[in-house]
C-alpha cells in the first residue's frame, strides 16, 4: 500500500470516527452555541484533521484536483473577508471565529476534492453521515422517554422536546431531516439488504424524532425535501420508495402515540408567527439605513440592541429580544454586518450550485437538492451553522458529493509542496490544543457557575479563557468587585469601574450593566448609578434583574446572584424564547 492509499484510508478511519464517536461527545456545560457546546470542540478536531490530510495527499501527487465549483467558493470566501478592511470595522474581532469557520469549510471542500474517491468511498462517507443521524436518533428517543428525572446528562424530562447532543431541538431536527432524506436517497443506490434494512430504520426513528421535537423547521425542511425528492425515487425504484414512506409513516405513528406531539396547544404555537417576525423587521430597517457597508462585522449584536431601543423609545416597535447575537437569518445577519459584498458572495454560491444541477434530469437534480434543504431552510430561521459544527461539516460534504457527481473535476500542478506540509502539520495541531485547553475551560466555567459557593480558583486555572472572555470577565470582576467592597479598598472599586466601562464601549451586555451599577453605589456615586441603572434600563426594558436591582427588598437578592446567573442566563434567553418556533 502506498503513502496515497494510506491517506485515503486515514480520512476514511478519521472520518468514521467523527460520525460514529466525536459527534456525539457529551461533557456537561452552560449551553450557548460553537464552542460554548463540548462537542463543536471535538467536531473541530476532526474537522482539521481531514483538512490536515487532505493537504498532504496534494504534496504527496503534487497535483491539485478542483471544480469550477471550487473556484467559485474561493472567490466566495475572499468576498466575504473584503468587509474586514471596511472603516467600520472596530468589532471586527467578535466576527474572526465564523470567518475561520469558513475558510475551514472551504479546506475540507478542497481536501475532500483531493482523494478523488471511488464511487463505494463515496457511499461510505454518507453512509457514516446516516450512521451520525441513527446514533442521535437513539439518543434522543432516549431522552424523551427513557431518561429519570435525575439523570447524569442533565437532561431536564419536563421540557418535553428531545434536543440530542445538540442542546437544541431545532438543530436536532434540522440533521434529523437531513439524514432521514440522506438515507432515503442512498436506500435507491445500495443493493445489500442489511443496508437497506439499517436505512429503513434510520427514516423511521429519525422521522419519530422529527416529529417529537414539535420544530416548526424540522418538519418544515422535511417536507419540502420529501416533495422534491419523491419523483426521482419514483423513477429509480417504486418499491424501495414504498418501503421508504412505509418507514416514515410507522415512525411518524409512533411519535404521535405519546399524545404530546401533536397536542392542540402546540399545534397552535406551530401557527403563532412568534417573536421572530419583529426580529425580521428590525433587522430589514437595519440594512436599509446601512445598505452598502453594513454596520461591521461583529456588530450586530450591539447595534441592534442600541436600534432597537431607540425604536422602543420612540414607540415605533415593541420591547423584543435584547439578548441577540444573530437575526436567526444568516442572509440578514450578513447583510446587516456586511453589507451588499457578503451578499453577492451568497448569491455566487447559490447560482453555481444550480448551474450544477444541469448536469443531472430534473428529477435526480431535485433529488440531489433535498439533500441539502433541511440545513439550507434552517440557516433562514436561526443559526445551525454556528450552533453546530457538525451541520457545517455535513453540508459540505454533501455540495461535494453533488460537485463529485457532476464530473466536473480538473487538475493542475502544484509543486511548491513545503509551505502545505507545514499547514497540513500545524493545522490540526494548533485546533486540536485550542479544543482541547476549551474543553477544559468548558469544565471549569460550569463547575464555577453550578457551585453554591463558586471558589475563585476554579477560574484561576483556565489558561484558554477566549471563547468565555465575557463571562471571565464578569466573573472576575464581581469578584474582584466583591472583595474590595469587603475591605473597603475604593480604589479597586474605581479600577473594577474603569475596566467594566471599557468592556461596555464594545460588549454592552446587561450583565455588565450590573456591575458598573453595583460598583457606582458602593463607590458612593449614586447619580452615575442611576444614569448606568436608566441607561441599562433602556436597552433591557424587559430584564428582570435591572428591574428588581434596586429595590430595597431585592438588592441584596439581586446582587448575591447576579454572579451565578446573570452572565449564563443571557447566553441562553435567545435560544429559549425561540426554540418552540
Amino acid at each position: 500500500m502506498d503513502l496515497q492509499q494510506k491517506l485515503t484510508r486515514a480520512f476514511l478511519i478519521t472520518f468514521a470516527l467523527l460520525m460514529g464517536l466525536g459527534a456525539h461527545y457529551f461533557q456537561h456545560n452552560q449551553g450557548g452555541s460553537g464552542l460554548e457546546l463540548a462537542q463543536n470542540n471535538v467536531v473541530w478536531i476532526f474537522f482539521s484533521t481531514l483538512i490536515g490530510l487532505g493537504l498532504w495527499k496534494i504534496t504527496v501527487q503534487q497535483k491539485i484536483y478542483y471544480s469550477r465549483f471550487t473556484l467559485v467558493f474561493l472567490t466566495a470566501v475572499v468576498l466575504f473577508l473584503i468587509p474586514l478592511f471596511y472603516p467600520n470595522n472596530e468589532l471586527a474581532d467578535q466576527s474572526y471565529t465564523r470567518l475561520i469557520g469558513l475558510c475551514a469549510g472551504f479546506l475540507l471542500f478542497v481536501s475532500l476534492q483531493q482523494f478523488q474517491f471511488k464511487r463505494i468511498h463515496i457511499e461510505r462517507l454518507l453512509l457514516l453521515i446516516v450512521l451520525a443521524g441513527f446514533i442521535q436518533s437513539c439518543y434522543s428517543l432516549m431522552q424523551d422517554y427513557l431518561l429519570p428525572a435525575a439523570n447524569i446528562f442533565g437532561y431536564d424530562v419536563g421540557y418535553g422536546r428531545p434536543y440530542g447532543i445538540f442542546q437544541q431541538p431545532n438543530v436536532l431536527a434540522s440533521f434529523m431531516a437531513t439524514t432521514l432524506i440522506l438515507a432515503g436517497y442512498l436506500l435507491q443506490l445500495v443493493n445489500c439488504r442489511k443496508l437497506q434494512f439499517f436505512l429503513l430504520l434510520t427514516a423511521l426513528l429519525n422521522m419519530w424524532v422529527i416529529t417529537v421535537t414539535m420544530s416548526r423547521t424540522g418538519y418544515l425542511g422535511a417536507l419540502i425535501a420529501l416533495l422534491v425528492f419523491i419523483p426521482w425515487a419514483w423513477q429509480s425504484n417504486k418499491k424501495k420508495l414504498g418501503a421508504f414512506i412505509i418507514a416514515i409513516s410507522l415512525g411518524l405513528g409512533f411519535a404521535m402515540i405519546k399524545g404530546e406531539a401533536l397536542d392542540t396547544r402546540n399545534i397552535d404555537n406551530l401557527k403563532e408567527a412568534g417573536i421572530r417576525v419583529t426580529i425580521y423587521e428590525h433587522s430589514w430597517k437595519m440594512i436599509k439605513d446601512k445598505p452598502l457597508l453594513g454596520y461591521g462585522y461583529g456588530g450586530f449584536e450591539k447595534n441592534y440592541l442600541i436600534t432597537h431601543a431607540e425604536q422602543v423609545a420612540d414607540k415605533l416597535s415593541r420591547p423584543g429580544l435584547t439578548h441577540l447575537t444573530h437575526p436567526h437569518n444568516d442572509m440578514l445577519f450578513w447583510a446587516v454586518e456586511g453589507g451588499l459584498i457578503p451578499i453577492v458572495a451568497i448569491l455566487l454560491l447559490v447560482i453555481c450550485f444550480i448551474r450544477l444541477m444541469r448536469a443531472f434530469k430534473l428529477p435526480h437534480a431535485l433529488a440531489l437538492t433535498a439533500l441539502v434543504i433541511p440545513i439550507a431552510i434552517h440557516t433562514q430561521t436561526e443559526y445551525p451553522l454556528y450552533h453546530s459544527a457538525l451541520h457545517w461539516l455535513v453540508l459540505i460534504v454533501l455540495v461535494f458529493y453533488i460537485d463529485y457527481e457532476s464530473e466536473t473535476i480538473q487538475e493542475k500542478i502544484f509543486r511548491p509542496t513545503f509551505a502545505l506540509q507545514v499547514f497540513a502539520l500545524l493545522i490540526p495541531l494548533f485546533s486540536t490544543v485550542f479544543m482541547v485547553t476549551n474543553l477544559y475551560t468548558i469544565s471549569k466555567i460550569t463547575n464555577y457557575e453550578r457551585s453554591k459557593q463558586p471558589d475563585i480558583r476554579l477560574l484561576m486555572d483556565i489558561i484558554n479563557p477566549l471563547v468565555f472572555e465575557d463571562r471571565f470577565e464578569f466573573h472576575l470582576n464581581y469578584f474582584r468587585l466583591s472583595m474590595a467592597i469587603r475591605l473597603n479598598k475604593a480604589e479597586e472599586i474605581q479600577s473594577v469601574i474603569d475596566s467594566t466601562k471599557k468592556v461596555l464601549e464594545v460588549k454592552p451586555k446587561s450583565f455588565f450593566y450590573i456591575i458598573l451599577y453595583l460598583a457606582y453605589i458602593n463607590n458612593n456615586q449614586v447619580e452615575k448609578a442611576k444614569e448606568v441603572l436608566d441607561y441599562a434600563r433602556y436597552l433591557y426594558p424587559r430584564d428582570k434583574q435591572l428591574a428588581d436591582i434596586d429595590k430595597p427588598v431585592k438588592q441584596t437578592e439581586s446582587s448575591s446572584s447576579a454572579q451565578k446567573s446573570a452572565a449564563s442566563s443571557s447566553q441562553i434567553t435567545e435560544s429559549r424564547a425561540l426554540q418552540t418556533q
